[in-house]
């Protein structure tokens, strides 16, 4: 019994500790307190001197949202950064559902001989960049092309085959 009137007591007493007095308001600081932006890096938060050490020619899509904090009222900048790899190792998974892309792109480092058309557009040497809208929401359909073919409709030599994406017109 004087276990439990001692828990009782200590629970009661402590608890004017987590009160609030009125007009006082429940903030906590924030990395967006002094206006600078948020970061993430593939998906986790990093801070500004991570990015100092960071390579630009990694990157393959940068994302900026502005948006307000609720409580204060203070712009917040949040920058979302997607590496290359990030960005292949996602359209690899979705592309991957296909058995002849899987045969042909047994891995996401593996697509080297491959030319990519999105939406009936070329894709330039920096295919990262420009895939990075694929995802598994964007996602309608997927071709192979063979050598002949890729060099016949789109003029594209040095690769041995060709992958048509059609992605969502609103992507």
């Amino acid at each position: 019994m004087k276990p439990f009137i001692f828990l009782l007591l200590s629970i009661v007493c402590s608890a004017p500790a987590f009160a609030q007095t009125p007009g006082q308001s429940a903030t906590r600081k924030t990395a967006h307190d002094d206006r600078s932006p948020v970061y993430f890096v593939d998906s986790v938060q990093v801070t500004a001197a991570d990015l100092a050490e960071f390579n630009p020619n990694n990157v393959a899509y940068v994302y900026v949202l502005k948006s307000k904090d609720l409580h204060s009222g203070q712009d917040i900048k949040t920058i979302f950064i997607e590496t290359k790899t990030f960005v292949r190792n996602r359209y690899w998974l979705v592309f991957s559902q296909d058995a002849a892309y899987r045969k042909l792109v047994p891995s996401p480092e593996e697509d080297g001989p491959v030319a990519y058309i999105v939406n009936g557009k070329l894709q330039t040497a920096t295919a990262e960049s420009d895939l990075a809208a694929v995802n598994i929401h964007s996602f309608v359909s997927l071709a192979i092309l063979d050598k002949a073919t890729l060099e016949q409709q789109y003029g594209v030599k040095g690769k041995k085959y060709g992958v048509v994406v059609q992605l969502k017109k609103d992507q």
